[in-house]
């Protein structure tokens, strides 16, 4: 009688136990126990860097690269994002991609973005690998070692000489988007903004703008086959960073 009273009081302890695991301590004690502390709702990172180079000439032309990398997955080894090149002198390339991202390397401290860079340049679209260094607040493009496959893809040949001569500076993203949707909004309304008529015939359009985001200002050189203006333009935006106003004058 002694051991089946021990028994009970035994069970009651441990259901008491158990109901304060679950009930007042918040832990699932179903849950298998791998699974416990784990963290399955990883949230992808956002990384931008750009390089912004100096006019050329009196038209203002620069050269300009930028770089939006999301890293997901298990230890952000999973990349997407874009890569666009519009250098002043030649023509623009172009495109998104997607790869995979290697560990930090602890000399350095930077990681290694392989990619399939889905190209657009003087009017074809053409597959590329692509390596990207990046940490430290730099990215560095590789340059070189690839070679048709024989479907039209470019890859990186089997011993590829591959060189970082390009790296570009890590920029807020906010920044980035605002940036480019004042570029867009110039070129897309350049018509209807101006505060001069175009002539002969002719139909405006943006060669070349400088920003300064903090004033939410700057200026715009724009042709229309026959004159060139040279204007001032300040602009209002939203939350996101979507151009909501803009004024040339």
């Amino acid at each position: 009688m002694t051991k089946k009273i021990t028994i009970i009081i035994s069970l009651i302890i441990v259901l008491c136990f158990v109901y304060w695991l679950y009930f007042l301590g918040g832990i699932n004690i179903f849950k298998p126990i791998n699974t416990i502390g784990t963290n399955t709702d990883i949230k992808p990172i956002e990384l931008c860097f750009a390089k912004y180079g100096k006019p050329y000439d009196d038209s203002g032309y620069y050269d300009k690269f930028t770089l939006r990398l999301l890293l997901s997955g298990e230890g952000g080894t999973n990349a997407t994002g874009e890569l666009n090149f519009f250098p002043a002198q030649k023509d623009s390339k172009v495109g998104k991609f997607v790869g995979t991202v290697s560990p930090v390397d602890k000399m350095s401290m930077s990681r290694t973005a392989d990619l399939w860079w889905n190209t657009f340049g003087e009017g074809m679209n053409v597959m590329e690998e692509q390596r990207i260094i990046f940490g430290e607040g730099t990215a560095s493009v590789g340059f070189g070692g690839t070679a048709d496959r024989g479907d039209g893809v470019y890859a990186y040949t089997e011993n590829p000489d591959i060189h970082y001569t390009l790296t570009l500076n890590d920029v807020s993203c906010s920044d980035l988007t605002e940036r480019e949707n004042v570029e867009k909004y110039l070129k897309d309304n350049i018509i209807s903004l101006s505060p001069v008529k175009a002539v002969l015939g002719g139909s405006w359009h943006v060669l070349s703008n400088t920003i300064d985001l903090e004033k939410k200002s700057g200026t715009v050189m724009y042709e229309d086959g026959h004159i060139q203006e040279k204007k001032n333009f300040t602009y209002t935006t939203n939350e996101k960073g979507e151009v909501l106003s803009m004024i040339i004058n």
